[in-house]
């Protein structure tokens, strides 16, 4: 008699989990986008990879600088406030010591410049002028200088370095 209870016992409670299983629980989850203001600084002179650069909180200068990868040996710290807090669009310009920096009274213009032309250009190799070239020739005229990025030979570091010397027209 007791075994049959036992039995009883034993098929009742797996009767029940059969016919009354647990529920189970959803959770919902949204991805919805976040509208984050940002702002950008465009810092430029003795800086090693000038550019623009956006932020989405207040940075000091310094921390500004760890982006840019440093000052180059030429900057001149006499009058950088380097706890200074910028939190808007703004331009930066980092002074040198060198007063005799080379004048640039023209630019040159990428869309009808000729292969020596384009060797005039500080940073321009015989490669990446042939590159430009060709790509011209593709593609047609460039319609911003950030669009020297897809010719080959013109990496970000390279187009930073030539950026002050060339233009569209």
């Amino acid at each position: 008699m007791r075994e049959w209870m036992i039995l009883v016992v034993i098929a009742t409670l797996i009767l029940c989990l059969v016919l009354f299983p647990r529920k189970e629980v959803y959770t919902y989850v949204s991805h919805e986008a976040i509208d984050i203001d940002g702002y950008e600084i465009e810092i430029r002179g003795e800086v090693i990879f000038p550019g623009i650069y956006t932020f989405y909180e207040p940075m000091r200068l310094d921390e500004i600088i760890k982006f840019t990868y440093g000052f180059t040996e030429h900057v001149d710290m006499q009058d950088i406030e380097l706890s200074k807090i910028y939190d808007e669009d703004t331009y930066i310009f980092i002074p040198s010591l060198i007063d005799d920096e080379i004048v640039i009274t023209e630019k040159i213009n990428v869309n009808s410049a000729n292969f020596q032309t384009l060797l005039e250009i500080p940073g321009m190799t015989e490669d990446r002028a042939a590159s430009l070239i060709v790509y011209r020739q593709a593609n047609g005229l460039f319609s911003s200088i950030d669009e020297l990025i897809n010719v080959k030979n013109i990496g970000p570091a390279t187009l930073e370095k030539i950026r002050p010397y060339i233009t569209l027209g």
